[in-house]
């Protein structure tokens, strides 16, 4: 294959790839992250789906083609943008498939009622029970 066709597939290729890459950063992207470092990511992956476009073309094989790898990226990157904003987005599909695969957060529990008991008798309590010995030991 020659430059010329090369450059050209690997923007076809590339945009199509582009295309569904929102589907997959969602799984890797959580819904709390700000959207630089989402942009970031989606970037990274990117520059990889980009590499192995030019790479299932046989792009790899002869010397290293910039032109065709910054072609497949760029497809790949403006793609998914595109497809992002226009469908995966607005349809609710790519931010349903982030909290879906994002862990549980932690739950918050608010302490600030939290009140304790400080009296004689429940201190004394206390000690009693920190002098028993633990499982049955004697130790």
């Amino acid at each position: 294959m020659n430059l010329d066709s090369l450059v050209v597939h690997s923007a076809g290729y590339g945009a199509a790839v582009g295309s569904v890459l929102p589907i997959l950063a969602a799984i890797v992207l959580r819904p709390h992250w700000s959207p630089k470092a989402k942009q970031m990511i989606v970037g990274v992956l990117a520059g990889i789906s980009g590499a192995a476009t030019v790479a299932a073309q046989g792009g790899f094989s002869d010397p290293v083609r910039p032109g065709a790898l910054l072609t497949a990226i760029v497809a790949v990157f403006a793609a998914s943008e595109v497809s992002y904003a226009a469908l995966w987005h607005r349809s609710g599909i790519a931010p349903k498939i982030e909290i879906a695969t994002s862990p549980v957060p932690p739950a918050r529990v608010d302490l600030s009622n939290l009140t304790f008991d400080t009296s004689d008798e429940t201190l004394d309590k206390l000690k009693k029970r920190l002098r028993e010995p633990v499982n049955g030991s004697d130790s």
